[in-house]
C-alpha cells in the first residue's frame, strides 16, 4: 500500500534547521560577530580567506533579507473567513 509503512510522509525537520529557518537574522549576526572578532584577533590569516568570507557574509545577507521580507509578507496577509 502506498502511504503505508515506516517512511511514509515528509521528515520532520531537524531542530537546527528549524532554528534557522526561524532565526535567520540571528544567526546571520552571530555569524558576522565572529568573522569580525577572528579578522581582528587572528592576524595570521591570509586577507584573501577573510575576504572570501566576507562576500559568503554579503550573500548569506541577501538570503536572510529575502526570509525576513516573506515572513513579514506572509503576517501582512490577512488570513481568509471561513
Amino acid at each position: 500500500m502506498p502511504g503505508s509503512g515506516r517512511h511514509a510522509g515528509e521528515p520532520a525537520p531537524s531542530f537546527l534547521i528549524q532554528f534557522a529557518l526561524t532565526h535567520p537574522a540571528r544567526i546571520y549576526a552571530v555569524a558576522s560577530a565572529a568573522l569580525t572578532l577572528i579578522a581582528v584577533y587572528v592576524p595570521d590569516i591570509p586577507q584573501e580567506a577573510i575576504l572570501t568570507l566576507v562576500a559568503a557574509l554579503l550573500g548569506a545577507g541577501e538570503v536572510t533579507q529575502r526570509i525576513e521580507n516573506g515572513k513579514t509578507l506572509h503576517a501582512s496577509v490577512p488570513n481568509p473567513a471561513f
